[in-house]
């Protein structure tokens, strides 16, 4: 018999964890955009789909620095990907790498599995919604490394997600690294 398995809470409770997560994550910058049908709108606090999505992007850096593999990969709906700029080992250039979230999980343990340390955390976000879509561009901080011996550096997170039977998930996530390898 397996073990039970984790899984996302129900989209009601995600939206109460939301505060929760903020408190217990340190400071993160926001900037919400709205574009609703009949005008452009700019606001300070978020409306409940923001919510849901500052959420999703948090639970989304938990799983990822924890490297829980099964949990990362059910914030992206099926087949979608994520692209970097980089040199691959004996490659003369960087270039442009895109998979989808299998590839990626399944290269996992030669990237951010490879060492004990690996942790991302965001630093600001910039939020813009439009009905079931939403951009947002994460600045995050990251660790990798080893105890004595651990790399720091900050990038660029590009999420496109969608909201689909009242859930949202990422559609793509395009990254840029400032640090080693970019």
């Amino acid at each position: 018999m397996e073990p039970p398995r984790l899984t996302r809470p129900p989209t009601r409770l995600r939206g109460a964890l939301v505060a929760a997560l903020i408190l217990l994550s340190g400071p993160v910058a926001c900037t919400f955009e709205y574009a609703p049908p009949s005008e452009r709108q700019t606001r300070s606090a978020p409306d409940a789909d923001t919510s849901l999505v500052l959420a999703e992007l948090y639970s989304y850096y938990r799983d990822f620095s924890a490297r829980d593999w099964g949990l990362f990969a059910e914030h992206f709906w099926p087949g979608a990907t994520i692209a970097v700029v980089w040199r691959p080992p004996g490659a003369d250039a960087p270039r442009v790498t895109v998979t989808t979230v299998p590839e990626f999980v399944a290269a996992a343990p030669e990237g951010p599995g490879s060492h004990p340390i690996f942790e991302e955390r965001m630093v600001e976000t910039r939020i813009r919604l439009t009905d079931g879509l939403a951009q947002a561009w994460v600045r995050y901080r990251a660790r990798f490394g080893n105890p004595g011996d651990v790399e720091e550096w900050e990038g660029t997170d590009a999420f496109t997600l969608m909201r689909h039977d009242g859930q949202w998930r990422i559609v793509s996530l395009a990254f840029q690294s400032d640090g080693p390898g970019s």
